[in-house]
């Protein structure tokens, strides 16, 4: 009898030490990420989710948090691919218009004669083409 209530004491110990554990673990992680917002070394919010990580293990506030986190961290990626999608079409776009920066205006005018003629149908090496 006294053997069955020693290892019910013993798994109460080691699940309250573990949760302990994780607890400590998961908010010196969290605070590691909120000096990282400040310090140029630390991945400040990398480590703020990855503490949420650790404590979702035990908490369910915690759980809640992390999936809140990975629903906006999914939201703010699919506006950088979009922003940056738009703004590669406008920066393609603009390379040939007058306003860029690398365009140089000049009184030539070049004639390209490798192309068949769009007003004769003929090519300018001779015969039709």
């Amino acid at each position: 009898m006294m053997a069955v209530e020693m290892r019910a004491v013993g798994r109460f110990l080691l699940r309250g030490t573990r949760r302990a554990a994780i607890t400590v673990a998961g908010f010196a992680i969290v605070c590691l990420g909120v000096a990282g917002l400040v310090l140029p070394i630390l991945p400040g919010w990398v480590l703020i989710i990855a503490g949420f990580a650790v404590l979702s293990r035990e908490y369910s506030w915690a759980h809640s948090a992390l999936a809140f986190a990975r629903r906006k961290a999914a939201q703010s990626g699919a506006s950088l691919r979009s922003l940056a999608r738009r703004r590669r079409r406008i920066a393609v776009i603009a390379e040939d218009s007058p306003e860029h920066p690398d365009f140089i205006p000049s009184g030539e005018v070049v004639i390209d004669l490798t192309q068949p003629s769009a007003l004769t149908g003929t090519s300018p090496r001779g015969g039709s083409g």
